[in-house]
C-alpha cells in the first residue's frame, strides 16, 4: 500500500506550498505598488522626494500606472483643505468688489463631468502659482531663484492661455465667459467652515461670503499683514471680497 509523504498536499482544498509562496509574493508586490504613490507623494518637497520612496515608485511604476494606482490619494484626505476658484476682476472694479467667478460654476458648466473638468483646472491653476517677485531673502538661494523663474514663466503662460480661451469670440458661448470687461484673472479661495460654524451657525460649504481674493505678490501680503495688525487682529494675508448678494447668480 502506497503512503503519501505529503499528507497536507493531498488534502482537498489545500494549496500546495510552492503556490502559496508565489501568491504571497504577488500579493506583497501588489501592496507595495499600492503604497508606492502615496509614500512618494507624502515624502516629497519642492525640490526632491525621499530616495527610498522614489526608488520604490520607479520600480512599481509600470504596474502601478497599468492598474491606475497612481492617482491622487491626498486630494480629499486626510483633511480636505479650501477649494480654489478662478475669477475675473475688471480694471474699473472697486477694491472691495466681488470678482466674477469664471469657474468652476455648476450653473454655467454642466453636465457634472464638464463642471468637474473646470474644477480640476482651477485647482491646477492655483497649484501652479508662482508670485510676481521674491522676497529679498529668497533671492539669495540660486537654486530657489532658478526654480522660481521657471515656475513663474509656466504660470504666466497658463494664465495667458486661460485668458485667451475665455475671451476668444470664435469659441462656442458655452466655452467662454460672457460680457467680460477689460481686466485680469484672479485666484479665489473659499476656506472650509469650522465644525461650529457649520452646525451651530448653519454656514453652507458654498457660501460665497467666505471667498478670499489671493494676491500674486508676496510684498503685498507683507504690507497687508502690517496694515491689518495695526488696525485689527486680522492676520489673513489675503483680501476678503464682498458678500454673495452682489454676485449671487455666478456663485458656484
Amino acid at each position: 500500500m502506497k503512503t503519501d509523504s505529503h499528507p497536507e498536499a493531498s488534502r482537498p482544498g489545500t494549496c500546495p506550498p510552492l503556490l502559496r509562496r508565489v501568491v504571497s509574493c504577488l500579493v506583497i508586490a501588489h501592496l507595495l505598488a499600492v503604497l508606492a504613490e502615496p509614500l512618494a507623494f507624502f515624502s516629497r518637497s519642492d525640490f526632491q522626494v525621499a530616495p527610498e520612496f522614489l526608488a520604490l515608485r520607479r520600480f512599481a511604476a509600470p504596474y502601478a500606472e497599468w492598474m491606475y494606482l497612481d492617482h491622487g490619494y491626498f486630494f480629499f484626505a486626510p483633511n480636505p483643505g479650501p477649494n480654489h476658484l478662478v475669477g475675473w476682476k475688471e480694471d474699473t472694479a472697486q477694491s472691495d468688489q466681488l470678482p466674477k467667478v469664471l469657474f468652476p460654476d455648476r450653473r454655467q458648466q454642466w453636465p457634472r463631468l464638464r463642471y468637474h473638468r473646470y474644477f480640476m483646472l482651477s485647482e491646477f491653476y492655483n497649484n501652479s502659482f508662482a508670485p510676481t517677485e521674491l522676497l529679498p531673502e529668497d533671492r539669495q538661494n540660486p537654486e530657489f531663484y532658478k526654480r522660481w523663474t521657471e515656475d513663474r514663466r509656466f504660470y504666466v503662460a497658463l494664465q495667458q492661455s486661460i485668458t485667451h480661451r475665455m475671451l476668444t469670440p470664435s469659441l462656442p458661448a458655452s466655452n467662454r465667459a460672457p460680457a467680460l470687461e477689460p481686466g485680469q484673472l484672479v485666484r479665489l479661495e473659499r476656506p472650509l467652515p469650522s465644525v461650529d460654524e457649520y452646525f451651530s451657525q448653519g454656514q453652507r460649504l458654498d457660501d460665497s461670503r467666505r471667498l478670499i481674493e489671493l494676491s500674486d505678490s508676496p510684498m503685498r501680503w507683507a504690507q497687508e499683514n502690517i496694515s491689518d495688525k495695526s488696525t485689527s487682529d486680522q492676520t489673513d494675508p489675503a483680501t476678503p471680497v464682498a458678500p454673495e448678494e452682489t454676485q449671487k447668480p455666478n456663485a458656484p
